[in-house]
């Protein structure tokens, strides 16, 4: 073989590996989100979380749950519910009536560990029932338990001091699968839909597919060249 021959197979040979790596680099990047406290909200005997649509500022009633938990996410990536599981008859078992005040269960989870900033580590969740004025707000539930931290314009920063200063910054997001491992060790049920995201993510099993199959492509071209 010539010796342009030799350098062109070379380089045509080099070819799909520098695409895969290129392909691979880029899938492989941490994607941007952002880390939180997230307000949910399960009405009076409702049994699943709902992400409230708006701040701790709706009246509540008795029997309502209220939760809070530090999350993170993203555009492919949701915000995680409390842990606990908003039970009002668990969480306010013995709690009777007043009149003239309403009864509220609430759920503060602090998180994982994967999403703690610099040099925090995440509290106990905080599981527990309030008796509060009538026509309290969520917020006026929250300050029964923790100390709370709010910005000027009423986003809750931190509670029971956690996190000690940041509100609502711009992370690089763990891998769903490190959070649904965080998840698991808190007593969460696994979520079936995670389990394909260890290793490799199916956009790179695909590059990887398409990288070897253009090297084979590249060979047999250039052995029948021969």
């Amino acid at each position: 073989m010539k010796k342009s021959q030799h350098v062109r197979s070379i380089a045509l040979l080099t070819l799909p590996l520098f695409l895969f790596n290129l392909i691979f680099t880029s899938s492989a990047h941490a994607e941007k989100g952002y880390r939180y406290w997230g307000y949910f909200q399960a009405a009076a005997g409702a049994t699943q979380w709902t992400a409230a649509m708006t701040g701790p500022s709706v009246e509540l009633h008795d029997g309502d749950v209220e939760g809070w938990a530090f999350t993170a996410s993203s555009n492919d990536i949701p915000a995680t519910p409390p842990m606990a599981d908003p039970d009002f008859a668990t969480l306010c078992n013995g709690s009777s009536q007043v009149a003239g005040k309403i009864r509220v269960g609430i759920v503060v989870d602090f998180g994982g560990a994967e999403i703690a900033p610099s040099g925090e580590n995440p509290k106990e969740v905080i599981t527990d029932c309030v008796v509060i004025p009538a026509k309290s707000t969520g917020l006026v539930a929250l300050q029964a338990i923790a100390e709370v931290r709010a910005d000027k314009s009423g986003l809750i920063c931190g509670i029971g001091g956690y996190p000690a200063s940041e509100c609502g910054v711009e992370i690089e997001m763990p891998t769903a699968q490190a959070m649904t491992t965080s998840a698991q060790n808190d007593g969460v049920e696994k979520d079936n839909t995670s389990e394909i995201k260890e290793g490799f993510e199916p956009v790179e099993y695909l590059a990887i597919g398409a990288a070897l199959l253009a090297a084979l492509g590249i060979f047999v071209l250039i052995r029948r060249r021969k």
